[in-house]
């Protein structure tokens, strides 16, 4: 926002004329829209993974901090549209420091938003990659995350001193401030880097994976949907530039900087739930788990033949050795919305994979109350060994 002074005089047909010129119900309908999506999203992931999963995550709670900066930082631009946001200085003038009160706390509303979002993505992470080495990158990035965020958030309190000189044309005329439109663009390509950072950190992981190609792209385009919140970041970036270019009449061209902050707000908090919600997703459409699964099983079989070894006594077949702990990993994070891995998958209980002894049947007979069902070769492949199943 520009400095309200003293402006020339301007003959009253011209004011008349931009008075017409409103983005202001534009700012509102797309803040509020994006705002109740992200919100929808955030409760049924909370159903996904309380009711489905059975497990509430760390990340989980850092997206409900994110929620609740969104909705202020939602509640503050819809104020400001208002209040004259998205309309020409000349016309709304009078309502200056009040709209820049609401501007400065949804500036620091939107950098917690952004940075908590970011946690909870790559907390998810960390508990999908569990192999040794996989996490360090995590770790890294989280602290570059909490870095640039803790900045955002310091500069944009401290834009001014005193603070209240941000909003107070009085108090700003003694007040010592930074340069606002540098600082903008500062924070906006610290935000599109680490932005970069979360949404390429994964794709290494994944390829490595030893899963069907069309399942590993299914994965990658899951996980890696925070380059859509890129390109919105980086043309948010682009209006920030033209509200300095346009200081004259800033109130109008800040207006889709309002809008497209919204935007990349909620749309990261989506982007970090739709993993969660697959569980969801594949109880009410079957049809989009059982592509995955078959998918699976298809590649599973092909590489199950190298590695057992069929006993014709009673139609049970040995496989011997264990899973591969990339494909265990993957398996357990598609049935249950990438999220956490049971105990028998980690590292620490690789043990437990042993040889494991399954019945199939081969043709169609009748077979002894005694052997266990063909439905045990589902649950194995789902990853959940049953009381049925043998161990030796």
């Amino acid at each position: 926002m520009s400095d309200f002074g003293g402006m020339p005089p301007v003959p009253p047909e011209v004011i008349a004329a931009l008075a017409k010129e409103n983005q202001s119900p534009l700012i509102i309908g797309v803040v509020s829209a994006f705002t109740a999506l992200a919100f929808v999203c955030v409760l049924l992931r909370f159903y996904a993974r309380i009711k489905l999963v059975g497990i509430v995550g760390l990340e989980d709670y850092f997206i409900v901090i994110s929620m609740v900066f969104s909705v202020l930082t939602s509640a503050c631009l819809i104020q400001t549209a208002r209040l004259g946001n998205g309309r020409h200085f000349l016309v709304v003038m009078a309502n200056g420091e009040l709209l820049l009160k609401y501007l400065f706390f949804s500036i620091i509303a939107y950098h917690v938003t952004l940075t908590s979002t970011k946690l909870s993505i790559l907390l998810q992470y960390r508990r999908i990659f569990t192999l040794k080495g996989s996490r360090t990158p995590i770790y890294i990035t989280m602290g570059i995350c909490v870095a640039c965020g803790t900045t955002a958030v310091l500069t944009a309190i401290f834009t001014c001193v005193p603070v209240r000189a941000y909003w107070d044309f009085v108090a700003k005329i003694t007040a010592k401030c930074v340069n606002q439109d540098a600082m903008y663009h500062a924070n906006a390509a610290l935000n599109i880097t680490t932005d970069l950072l979360v949404a390429a950190l994964p794709v290494r992981q994944l390829w490595k994976l030893q899963i069907a190609m069309r399942q590993k792209i299914a994965l990658l385009l899951i996980l890696t949907l925070g380059w859509f919140v890129v390109i919105i970041s980086v043309i948010r970036l682009y209006y920030l530039i033209l509200v300095a270019k346009h200081r004259d009449d800033s109130t109008w061209y800040s207006g889709p900087a309002a809008y497209w902050s919204a935007l990349e707000v909620n749309l990261a908090i989506i982007c970090a739930s739709t993993p969660a919600l697959k569980p969801l997703i594949v109880q009410i459409i079957p049809v989009f788990g059982s592509r995955f699964g078959t998918s699976k099983r298809s590649n599973d079989n092909s590489g199950r033949s190298q590695s057992t070894h069929e006993s014709k006594s009673n139609g049970f077949m040995k496989l011997k050795g264990r899973p591969s702990q990339s494909t265990l990993n993957d398996d357990v994070q598609l049935e249950q919305g990438i999220t956490a891995l049971p105990h028998a998958y980690r590292q620490d209980s690789a043990d437990a994979w042993k040889e494991i002894h399954v019945t199939r049947d081969f043709e169609q007979r009748s077979v002894n109350e005694e052997r266990i069902s063909d439905d045990s070769q589902k649950d194995l492949y789902a990853g959940f060994p049953k009381p049925m199943a043998r161990r030796y």
